[in-house]
């Protein structure tokens, strides 16, 4: 009878720790801070997205209130108005290229500094951490181009764009110092050559950070408003961030069209991290259990 009783006990402190453990201040403090976070992220999106759909009557009389009627014209109205074909066709440019760009120059700086196949390695390493500590030298970079002849240009604001590898090189560095040697001494001794084993071994290895890396650039490219204020003064060759600052400035008492320009240059980076997320997670949880 007592081994019954003791039994039955077992089996039922379990049950008891569990609810234990979900009834805890702690972890209940931590969702509802959660849920604050939460609101305050999506609480301004979603007025955006309602401001987007809503009459400019119906704003002026109650902005707050739901959208009656939706009026999904003022998406191709504010594209058509505000010339965002251009924009966006010129930010997806500077997108791909840049983002290709920066991985392709980061990997390669990145194994050599980790694996420290060069000289003062650990030198060049922290010369590249101190550009995430150092403000940007805008007056230089624009004596640079200047001097370059590629000031205002394309190439110029792409080449711009691939020299800030401060930040992908200290990500990718650390990734790069978790992959074993043991495969380098086996491709050397297969006679694997040293940028083949790079990009046919490491960068697979890499996908995760690379993942990481690309949507971090990816957003500095299509927020970055600086850059083209000066580096682009052109309007034909302005990314999307800077043509939804003009947009502002001719349709300042549009709310309804401002807001759908604002839903239209958020949107592609909202799927693409929606696309890329399940590469994101898995770089930064590899990144946190190597380190």
């Amino acid at each position: 009878m007592i081994q019954q009783e003791s039994v039955g006990k077992t089996f039922a402190e379990p049950s008891s720790l569990r609810l234990q453990v979900r009834l805890r201040p702690g972890t209940v403090g931590g969702y509802v801070i959660l849920l604050l976070l939460l609101l305050i992220y999506l609480v301004p999106l979603i007025f955006v997205l309602f401001v987007a759909v809503e009459s400019n009557r119906q704003f002026n009389t109650n902005a707050a209130a739901l959208p009656s009627p939706v009026l999904l014209s003022n998406f191709p109205d504010a594209w058509i108005q505000g010339t965002f074909g251009t924009y966006f066709g010129n930010t997806l440019l500077y997108t791909f290229t840049i983002v290709g760009g920066t991985l392709v120059v980061a990997t390669l700086a990145a194994f050599p500094i980790a694996r420290k196949h060069v000289r003062l390695s650990n030198g060049f390493y922290l010369l590249f951490l101190s550009g995430l500590l150092l403000p940007a030298g805008l007056i230089p970079q624009f004596f640079v181009l200047n001097a370059l002849g590629i000031y205002d240009t394309r190439i110029g604001y792409i080449m711009l764009g691939i020299s800030r590898i401060a930040l992908p090189i200290f990500i990718l560095t650390g990734f790069v110092q978790g992959i074993s040697t043991e495969l380098d001494d086996a491709a050397a001794i297969d006679g694997c050559s040293y940028l083949r084993y790079i990009f046919q071994v490491i960068v697979p290895l890499l996908q995760p950070a690379l993942a990481v890396v690309g949507l971090i650039v990816s957003i500095h490219v299509w927020n970055d408003i600086i850059g083209p204020v000066i580096f682009l003064p052109s309007n034909d060759i302005k990314p999307i961030s800077a043509g939804l600052f003009q947009f502002f400035s001719e349709f300042t008492a549009q709310w309804t069209l401002i807001a759908a320009a604002i839903v239209i240059t958020a949107s592609p980076l909202v799927l693409l991290f929606l696309f890329t997320q399940r590469y994101i997670v898995a770089g930064i949880t590899s990144g946190a259990l190597k380190g």
